[in-house]
């Protein structure tokens, strides 16, 4: 059964007493002044049957005048307002009805009463908008006056329907309006659009082409033109991809030869009505070109910040190299063989992680497939945390947090260290964009024995089985859910242009996937983010492995110290601390060791004796080089500060107090030297 329509906003709760908005409702019709339309004629017969009188019609009821859009039995268009029975009538809701106007007040001395058409009788029922607004009347008149009325309610069904026939005479003008700039604008579209547009059969055979498309492909004549697939080039499957009828938003990208026989790429979108196809392409020629360019480009950037950032721990291990190496040459001298050996046997180790560390970034330059074997994971670990903490300035702390024992995992080790890094990078990045000056970010380490529902628990990608769980969190400030779901996608990214490409947290995924394992994601805003890698642990090969930590060589004999000038040494790579202390030691300073610029503070601030010499390395953490040296100078401002350093890139502060400095590898002799220059002015000092 039908449905009848809902006509309920015809009769509006309330008539509105607001003449500006009266009158703007009634011109909002565009009404005043049109011609005679059948449907309001229409009207005027109906109300005439309700009982026979002469005259009737439709009144509208403007500033100054009523106007009729249809009347009978009347000899004028319009009558002034101040006369108006009709004025009258749309002050209320109700049908109005004078059975003689001679005995009416109001209407007695009307000229329209007096005069013609010499109205006695009058009934009249308000047009009323949907929001309750009386813009004028429909209205029954005659010469003589009635003893009665009765209809009433007749008269108010007909005014109804002349509400109803102004909104959809409004209606209606409004969609012609809208098709008619509807088709302007397709037609300006298909002439100016930079987009080509096509329209052809299913067969691709060619019907018409905007003038983007004959400008890419040559004109189409009158009567269509080539195949589609014709345009195509060799390398592209040359069939048409099927598409019934109503099928939309088909999306393909297809290499295409231009009429002066040039390769463009273009990605189509298709629709098909009928037994046409449309298609609207975007020529993404360049977009190709850019990106084969990007991924050069950030194939090189990331080669170039890894070599920067390797490059400080690189020279650090040939300070212990050449250094080893001219205390092993000195010694020889002396004939203080196992001295000498013990010199060599650090100088190599020296070398041997050099070569390692060549090695990780060969891997990673030349994005190699992988190459797995089994490796100790805690190890890995350690040995990536002095790369790691150089790619984070002094207010944000990085921690390692690994179980003593842990599985060990077959993998490339070289492209896990790289992705871990990605990880760490990516959220320093993140509290950079944020404005946050300090925070922390924790690589953790553990073993997970994961049932089947555990698996399902974790994530989608994640099945029952032995896994071991690399996490990097953070305690930034989260990310939203929008940007969540598409931080794996290629080439997505929040950092402003130029500053990342958006591929290196989708080459994590796509590594991790490869190697077996899959990546999950859990982060909160205002708490934090973890990304974890799960890679899984082969039952035939596990086995727990403990940790070992790279230390000086313990059978280093001791040699007899002298106490002499108090020099503060602050390096925070362990070995080349070990190195430096005991050459310095052996020519007779008085060395105090400490790991970072903090420690030194804190040291500094615990003692009375102020050092005579300070020796800092500049990149470290918690508090650098630069940072260190002008808190000395600031507190004890004779002291000489020589700094060192084994970074390759960026720039000395200018107001960075110091005497000398030294970069990495130096010989034992240059250190020597440079010390024994800062101490000059000190020495003659103490000699006065």
């Amino acid at each position: 059964m039908a449905l009848s329509p809902d006509l309920s906003f015809l009769t509006p709760d309330a008539l509105q007493d607001d003449e500006p908005k009266r009158l703007a409702a009634l011109q909002s019709y565009n009404i005043l002044g049109s011609p005679p339309e059948r449907m309001f004629d229409d009207l005027i017969d109906l109300a005439r049957l309700i009982v026979d009188v002469p005259i009737a019609y439709i009144s509208l009821i403007d500033s100054d005048r009523q106007w009729f859009k249809t009347a009978q039995g009347l000899e004028v268009q319009e009558t002034p307002r101040d006369i108006a029975f009709c004025d009258h009538a749309i002050r209320k809701k109700d049908v109005m009805v004078v059975l003689d106007a001679h005995q009416d007040p109001r209407f007695r001395d009307s000229p329209l009463v007096t005069g013609p058409p010499y109205i006695r009788f009058y009934a009249g029922a308000p047009i009323i908008t949907p929001d309750g607004y009386a813009v004028g009347t429909i209205c029954l008149s005659d010469t003589k006056p009635h003893p009665d009325f009765s209809g009433t309610e007749e008269l108010a069904a007909l005014a109804r329907q002349a509400a109803a026939l102004l909104e959809l005479r409004r209606s209606l003008s409004q969609q012609a309006v809208a098709a008619r700039m509807a088709t302007d604008q397709r037609d300006r579209l298909w002439d100016n659009s930079l987009d080509m547009m096509l329209i052809s059969r299913p067969d691709g055979q060619i019907i018409a082409g905007n003038p983007a498309w004959e400008a890419t492909f040559g004109p189409i004549g009158d009567n269509g033109g080539a195949n589609f697939v014709d345009f195509l080039a060799p390398s592209e499957e040359r069939i048409p991809p099927p598409m019934v009828n109503g099928q939309k938003d088909i999306q393909v990208e297809h290499e295409m030869v231009n009429q002066n026989g040039e390769t463009v790429y273009a990605s189509w979108n298709l629709a098909r009505e009928d037994d046409m196809i449309f298609g609207i392409a975007r020529d993404i020629t360049r977009a190709r070109e850019a990106e084969a360019q990007l991924v050069h480009v950030q194939r090189m950037e990331s080669v170039g910040q890894l070599t920067g950032g390797i490059a400080h721990d690189f020279n650090n291990l040939l300070t212990i190299v050449l250094g080893n190496l001219d205390i092993a040459e000195r010694r020889l001298g002396k004939d203080e063989t196992q001295r000498a050996l013990a010199a060599i046997t650090n100088a190599r180790g020296g070398a041997n992680r050099a070569a390692n560390l060549t090695q990780r970034l060969l891997a990673f330059a030349r994005r190699q497939s992988l190459s797995p074997v089994q490796i100790n994971a805690g190890e890995l670990l350690d040995g990536l945390m002095p790369l790691a903490r150089q790619a984070l300035h002094g207010g944000i702390k990085l921690t390692l947090q690994i179980a003593e024992t842990l599985p060990s995992i077959c993998i490339d080790p070289g492209q896990l260290e790289n992705a871990i890094l990605n990880l760490i990078v990516n959220a320093r990045d993140a509290m950079v964009e944020n404005d946050q000056q300090t925070g922390e970010i924790a690589l953790h380490a553990n073993e997970y024995h994961l049932s089947q529902e555990d698996a399902e628990t974790v994530s989608a990608n994640a099945s029952a089985g032995h896994w071991l769980r690399l996490c990097v969190s953070d305690n930034g400030s989260g990310i939203e859910p929008d940007i969540a779901e598409r931080i794996f996608e290629p080439f997505f990214t929040t950092k402003p242009s130029g500053k990342g490409t958006g591929l290196g947290l989708s080459q994590v995924h796509g590594f991790i996937a490869q190697s077996g394992g899959f990546v999950t994601l859990k982060t909160e805003i205002g708490s934090g983010t973890t990304i974890s890698l799960w890679l899984p642990v082969d039952e035939g090969e596990a086995q727990s492995v403990e940790r070992q930590s790279d230390s000086t060589n313990d059978n280093a004999p001791a040699v007899s110290q002298q106490q002499s000038h108090h020099i503060l040494l602050v390096e925070d790579n362990e070995a080349v601390r070990a190195h430096v202390a005991e050459l310095l030691e052996e020519e007779g300073y008085d060395v105090i060791s400490l790991v970072d610029g903090q420690a030194a503070v804190e040291h500094l601030q615990s003692q009375a004796r102020k050092p005579d010499l300070l020796l800092s390395d500049i990149m470290m953490p918690n508090l650098d080089g630069h940072g260190l040296a002008s808190w000395v100078h600031d507190y004890y401002g004779d002291v000489p500060i020589i700094l060192m350093t084994g970074y390759a890139g960026g720039e000395m502060p200018s107001d960075s107090p110091h005497e000398a400095l030294i970069t990495k590898p130096f010989s034992p002799q240059d250190l020597l030297d440079a010390i024994g220059n800062a101490l000059q002015p000190v020495k003659a000092k103490a000699a006065v």
